[in-house]
């Protein structure tokens, strides 16, 4: 931990160092710069563009906003040729994707530890791809980075008043690419170890000045490198545009998506040792295919106006997928079954004032049903608990069964003004009403057994105002630091809500809402060669809603009372020589219970003390075309449990320390027309822990990938 503090200071001192030989240039925010700069589409040739859109949906220079933004951008993703958006997104400061079992789903720690709970807003071309009644943390997987991908952003930290509930730590924004200026097709073919194969194709084509469209897909299987993790998946990805004046633009897409994934579950430590490919699966459990299959749809429309310098755009949309699995990490693997459907729509206007001044209004509205059904699907004994005591759960027992049709409606605003020269101040607030229509189609209500309890139909509605405020001084044209303050609320899941379990007193409880105030200093330079972010923040969350479990070690939801989450994060970008420039992420925090009548003082479980990440990237001019990296991915030391706890027979603290892994990448545009592209993850075949937790009072482990070679060619005519 203290190498790699030391690094990141150490990278500070090069970045002060630098600048000091540097001159100040008008351009220096459109300089030269690495990759992985603070926002906005980077390059493996060294070229950035400070830009993002997700903070207020337009096009805005990084140093103008006073929130810490990153992005990976077009030539960065085109190096990167992930199979997943973890092996890009894990490249900018404070951010952990973990990819789980090798498939398509994930889990994430921004400014959080490493979670499943709903703290992330994920958009796909700024609309939702999810209700937060419905948050599942796989949400990333029904976006079209498969298929259409032209940047990914994150704004770290509470969103902006254009986002509601789930924009607690972090929004991710997947940004698709536009309509090409000529037609333009490309073929993409990636094979790689265990039966991997991609294949993308995309085409774009202007009708007319006025219409173009874009028509992406993509399939890919995959055996998985442990039994019973393969994975098939096909996505398309439509996107029409159409110019009706000068003023006016319509930019329609479709997103589907169908995935089928085999399930598995994680090791313990015997089977870590000596056998990291096994499912972690019973041959009982093996006999019934456990499986994940999910199929999702997105149709929006952005309709975009500009009369004079003001600004309008309305975005309806609309939502379906479906998600039936088994819940492999549950000692019985009950199955579950959802679909969701959702009407919405985002409306803004942003008006421009005299003196420096701006006001947006908006105002978000959103529709969703949803079913949910949960079964036992053979019969299963659970393993003695500390008293000693079995479960048995018989074949066709249902836990839950019914629908959930759940209304939103948040009215926000947001007003912009220059203080005085180089000083702006912005603040806003943003209202959210959510109800919920519980219908539980069980016949019977009360304890149903096995610790479950069935409620009787019911209504419920949350509201919440959240104010938000910052300054940002411009220090000169290439640099700026800013004071940040937002409150943010995330309303509890339909599950959470009513799919309940009874706790030692045998009675049953509904979780609460959270609340988070956030506190943020950050600091932004664009220089000639070198770009530096630098952010320090607080959150304090009450009513945090965790994981806890009873004196069976049945696992329940539980408000925390109050939970802190603290650390800094700094990204520096620079370019050495035309051949060779660096990107460091890095990041440090702390999280921990606070005033919980059984936890305060504790650090959170899936915490690291660090996460950082090292691109060293080469671009040699005796070989125009070809690009390379060596990438360092490193993560600190956790506590494997919330109680903090020590292993009775070792006498050691149940902690993991956490791992470091390198990759190599390449690509080599060999004409303008075919590319060829290549990387080795896990250069050095490491055995490493991708999560460790200590649960149901045994270690389990989610064993990381051995090194797996990737190889691929792209052809564009």
């Amino acid at each position: 931990m203290k190498s790699q503090f030391t690094l990141s200071l150490l990278a500070l001192v090069i970045a002060n160092a630098s600048y000091a030989n540097s001159e100040d240039t008008p351009d220096g925010a459109n300089g030269a710069n690495g990759a992985n700069g603070a926002n906005g589409a980077n390059g493996a040739d060294g070229s950035l563009e400070r830009i993002t859109v997700t903070a207020t949906r337009r096009e805005a220079l990084d140093t103008d906003l006073p929130m810490s933004v990153h992005g990976v951008g077009k030539e960065e993703l085109k190096l990167d040729n992930g199979q997943h958006v973890a092996e890009s997104l894990n490249s900018i400061s404070g951010v952990l994707i973990d990819q789980l079992s090798g498939g398509q789903g994930h889990k994430a720690a921004i400014r959080m530890p490493i979670n499943t709970s709903g703290y992330y807003l994920y958009l796909q071309d700024n609309v939702p791809l999810q209700s937060p009644a419905f948050f599942n943390h796989n949400a990333l997987w029904w976006s079209s980075f498969n298929s259409n991908v032209a940047r990914m952003e994150v704004l770290k930290g509470a969103g902006t008043a254009l986002y509601g509930s789930g924009a607690v730590a972090a929004t991710v924004n997947i940004l698709s690419e536009g309509v090409a200026e000529k037609p333009q097709t490309d073929l993409d073919i990636m094979l790689g170890e265990d039966s991997y194969g991609k294949v993308q194709v995309s085409h774009s084509n202007r009708i007319s000045d006025e219409n173009g469209f874009r028509a992406s897909a993509s399939y890919l299987t995959n055996d998985g490198w442990r039994d019973h993790t393969g994975s098939e998946r096909a996505e398309i990805n439509l996107r029409h545009e159409y110019d009706i004046s000068a003023q006016q633009r319509i930019v329609t897409s479709f997103v589907a998506s169908d995935l089928e994934q085999e399930m598995a579950a994680g090791l313990d430590d015997e089977k870590f040792a000596n056998d990291r490919t096994h499912s972690g699966l019973s041959d009982e459990v093996l006999a019934s295919d456990p499986l994940r299959k999910t199929q999702y749809m997105k149709l929006s429309s952005q309709w975009d106006y500009f009369a004079g310098d003001d600004y309008y755009s309305m975005i309806p949309y609309l939502r379906y997928r479906t998600n039936d699995y088994t819940a492999t990490w549950n000692q019985n693997m009950p199955k579950v079954e959802s679909d969701v459907k959702t009407l919405g729509l985002l409306a803004l206007a942003n008006f421009q004032h005299s003196g420096n001044s701006e006001t947006t209004v908006g105002f978000d509205l959103e529709l969703t049903e949803g079913d949910q059904l949960s079964y036992q699907p053979l019969d299963h004994e659970t393993e003695p608990n500390w008293k000693g005591e079995t479960d048995f759960f018989s074949e066709g027992k249902k836990f839950y069964d019914d629908t959930t049709r759940y209304t939103s409606i948040s009215p926000y605003f947001q007003h912009q003004r220059t203080l005085t020269q180089g000083l702006d101040l912005t603040f806003g607030a943003r209202y959210d009403y959510a109800k919920y229509d519980f219908d539980n189609h069980l016949t019977v209500f009360g304890d149903i057994g096995h610790g479950k309890i069935s409620i009787a139909d019911r209504q419920d509605d949350f509201s919440h105002l959240s104010p938000k405020a910052s300054l940002n001084y411009h220090i000169n044209e290439t640099s700026s630091t800013y004071l940040r303050y937002a409150n943010s609320f995330r309303i509890p899941t339909a599950g959470s809500l009513y799919h309940l379990t009874t706790k030692d007193s045998g009675e049953a409880k509904a979780v609460d809402p959270e609340t988070s105030d956030t506190y943020e200093i950050g600091y932004k330079a664009n220089f000639e060669s070198l770009t530096l972010d630098a952010a320090i923040y607080y959150m304090d969350v009450d009513d945090g809603i965790v994981h806890a479990y009873n004196g069976d070690r049945q696992r329940y939801l539980t408000n925390a009372t109050r939970v802190i989450h603290k650390g800094f994060e700094v990204a520096a970008d620079w370019v050495v020589t035309e051949e060779f420039n660096v990107s460091l992420a890095y990041s440090q925090s702390k999280h921990e219970f606070d005033e919980h009548e059984e936890l305060s003082g504790n650090e959170m479980k899936l915490a690291p003390d660090y996460i950082a990440n090292l691109r060293l990237r080469y671009l040699p001019q005796f070989l125009a075309g070809f690009s390379s990296m060596l990438e360092v991915q490193s993560i600190g030391e956790y506590w494997m449990d919330d109680a903090n706890s020590t292993d009775p027979e070792t006498g050691l603290d149940r902690t993991y320390d956490g791992y470091t892994i390198v990759n190599l990448k390449a690509r080599y545009q060999m004409t303008p027309e075919l590319a060829f592209h290549a990387r080795i993850l896990n250069l050095s075949d490491k055995v490493y822990a991708q999560e460790a937790e200590f649960r149901y009072g045994k270690n389990r482990w989610s064993p990381g990938a051995p090194r797996t070679a990737y190889i691929g060619l792209n052809y564009t005519w």
